[in-house]
């Protein structure tokens, strides 16, 4: 799998693109930001990372985590993501041109994650249940569902548009916040929940709330950015996949099992493959030749070339 394979240069410099003007039309106004703790260990000790595009971002000095702060508060974040350019951009346009390779490239492959997952604490003869948090067009419930495997397979995305979406599909969703979500509502045996942490206002209510739809015994299949990958490390802030108000958590490994832990988590896993690191890299550098580069990525640019 390549970058330009699930996001285009054209489709993500527009997206950017838009995303600047969001924060110029949108977010002029600062003084309703609220000032946060660390996201992922909520300690207060911070030294100054960067600004970009109007946004501070710090570094955690407890976790090494990165994240915005002071950021916009968590109803300015919701009429954000139903009424902006780029997110409308992001479901019209970009999703729907590059769904083919999403769909066999990120989701088939995810939907058979969460298949061994399920069998891995539940009977496979049980009628199983899965919740997906923040399901967007609904493609992933499309390959769980072509699996078999379970019985009830529920979408919680608070878009409307994108719940609508799903809805006149026939899959069952849940229009509301996974923050605002009831142990009524979906007693599930696998959640899953793919880059959505990095988006939200604040990760560790976001988790506790997602166990309100977990079963005993239920497990979490979640991604998310991570600073400790080596894309952000080298690129920065001139990472493209960090862009405000977008990405407010950029979490540490370490980070992010403290906040599992705090979120009532036990882990049991975590990976970090960097699939497309290397590649977003050398793209990075590529496109903007004023980006500093070290002598280690000069040798991996050139044994890349060669």
């Amino acid at each position: 799998m390549k970058e330009a394979d699930i996001r285009p240069l054209d489709l993500f410099n527009k997206f950017i693109e838009l995303s600047i003007s969001d924060i110029e039309s949108i977010f002029d106004d600062k003084t309703s930001f609220v000032d946060v703790s660390c996201p992922a260990c909520d300690s207060n000790d911070s030294e100054e990372g960067f600004f970009k595009y109007g946004f501070r971002y710090l570094i955690c000095t407890n976790c090494a985590s990165l994240y915005c702060s002071p950021r916009p508060n968590m109803l300015q974040l919701e009429s954000f993501y139903q009424t902006s350019q780029s997110v409308e951009f992001w479901a019209k346009h970009f999703y729907h041109k590059t769904a083919k390779a999403r769909r066999k490239l990120m989701f088939q492959p995810r939907a058979q994650l969460a298949l061994k997952i399920s069998g891995q604490n539940h009977d496979t003869n049980s009628d199983l249940v899965l919740v997906d948090v923040g399901s967007g067009y609904g493609m992933l419930l499309d390959e769980v569902q072509a699996t078999g495997r379970f019985a009830r397979v529920v979408g919680i995305e608070p878009n409307k548009e994108f719940a609508s979406m799903c809805s006149q599909r026939g899959f069952e969703i849940i229009n509301k916040s996974a923050e605002d979500l009831q142990p009524n509502d979906v007693n599930a045996h696998v959640a899953t929940c793919f880059e959505v942490l990095e988006h939200v206002y604040n990760p560790c209510k976001f988790l506790t709330s997602i166990r309100n739809g977990l079963g005993i015994g239920g497990r979490l299949l979640l991604t998310t950015l991570t600073v400790t990958g080596f894309d952000i490390q080298i690129l920065w802030e001139n990472s493209k996949s960090l862009t405000p108000p977008h990405h407010l958590n950029i979490m540490s490994v370490d980070g992010i099992r403290c906040l599992m832990k705090r979120g009532g988590y036990r882990v049991l896993k975590i990976e970090t493959p960097g699939k497309l690191d290397l590649d977003i890299v050398l793209n990075a550098y590529q496109e903007n030749e004023g980006i500093e580069r070290s002598r280690f990525v000069n040798i991996l640019m050139s044994k890349d070339n060669g």
